[in-house]
C-alpha cells in the first residue's frame, strides 16, 4: 500500500459520525424556524467537517489499533477544534431557556477547567486507553466524552452571551493553565520509557497498511508515541494560545468602546 492509496481508501462509512453531523443540521434548522436565530455558517460548517474527518477519515482508521499519533490527533480535534467552532457557529442559536438551564448547571470554571482538561488525562490512562482500542462501546463512549467535555471546557470562553462568559482576565488564565496541563501531559508522553497504550506496540494488522507505516513513514512504536505526544504538547497550547489572542482582543475592545463613546460626544454649540 503506498501513502495516496491509504489517503484514498481508508475512509469508513461511520454512521455515527453521520448522525451527528445531520443532528446538528437539524438543530439549527429548527431553532431558525422556531426564532429565526441566526447561525454562522462558516464555523458551524467547519465544526461538522473537522468532525467527520475525526472520526471517518484515515485518522479515524489509524487512532483504530494503529497509530498512538493520530489516536492524539483525534482527541485533539474532538475536545480542541469541534467545540469551539461548534459554539460559534450555533451561539445565537444556544441562547434561551435550555442555554440558561445549562450555565446554571456547569458555569463553574473549576468544574468546566477540570472536565476539559481531565478528558486528556483520564483517556490516557493507560488501561482506559487500551480498552477504547479493543471495544467498540468503549470506543464511542470515549468519543462522545471528548466531545461533551471539549464542549464544557469551551462554554466560559464561546458562552452564547456576554454576561456568561468569564472576565478577560480570568479567561487568559483559565486557557493558559490548561496549556500548561496538556503540557505537562504532552512532556510526559513523549519522554516516557513506558507505552501510553500497550495496544499500538504491536498493532493487528487488519487493513495491511503495518508495512507502510513502519517502514514507509518509519513510525516505530517509539517514534509514533513520541510524535503523539508532541502533538498534545504543541499544536494543543497553538490552540489555547489563539484563544487567549481571543480573549485578549476582546479586553482591547471593552476599553476601547467607552473611549469611543467619550470622544464622539455631541459637539459644543458656541454663539
Amino acid at each position: 500500500m503506498t501513502t495516496w492509496s491509504l489517503l484514498t481508501t481508508l475512509w469508513l462509512f461511520d454512521p455515527l459520525a453521520l448522525g451527528v453531523c445531520a443532528a446538528a443540521v437539524a438543530l439549527a434548522a429548527t431553532a431558525w424556524r422556531r426564532s429565526r436565530a441566526r447561525v454562522r455558517p462558516l464555523p458551524f460548517a467547519a465544526a461538522l467537517l473537522v468532525f467527520f474527518l475525526a472520526l471517518a477519515s484515515p485518522i479515524g482508521r489509524l487512532a483504530d489499533g494503529y497509530l498512538f499519533s493520530a489516536h492524539m490527533l483525534q482527541h485533539l480535534l474532538l475536545v480542541l477544534i469541534v467545540p469551539p467552532l461548534l459554539l460559534l457557529g450555533l451561539g445565537p442559536a444556544l441562547e434561551g431557556r435550555a442555554a440558561g438551564r445549562f450555565e446554571r448547571l456547569l458555569m463553574r470554571p473549576v468544574v468546566t477547567w477540570g472536565l476539559g482538561v481531565g478528558a486528556m488525562w483520564l483517556w490516557h490512562e493507560r488501561t482506559l486507553c487500551d480498552a477504547a482500542t479493543q471495544s467498540a462501546l468503549v470506543h464511542r463512549v470515549q468519543e462522545g466524552s471528548l466531545l461533551a467535555m471539549g464542549t464544557v471546557f469551551w462554554w466560559p470562553i464561546l458562552a452564547p452571551r456576554e454576561e456568561s462568559r468569564l472576565q478577560p482576565l480570568s479567561g487568559v488564565l483559565y486557557l493558559f493553565t490548561a496549556c500548561v496541563a496538556c503540557t505537562l501531559l504532552g512532556i510526559f508522553i513523549t519522554f516516557s520509557p513506558v507505552a501510553a497504550c500497550s495496544i499500538y506496540t504491536h498493532p493487528v494488522d487488519r487493513l495491511g497498511v503495518l508495512p507502510l507505516l513502519r517502514d514507509g513513514w518509519g513510525l516505530t512504536a517509539e517514534k509514533d508515541q513520541q510524535v503523539g505526544g508532541l502533538f498534545m504538547w504543541v499544536p494543543a497550547c497553538l490552540v489555547y494560545g489563539t484563544g487567549i489572542l481571543g480573549v485578549l482582543a476582546r479586553l482591547f475592545h471593552e476599553h476601547a468602546a467607552p473611549a469611543e463613546t467619550t470622544t464622539a460626544g455631541p459637539e459644543e454649540v458656541h454663539p
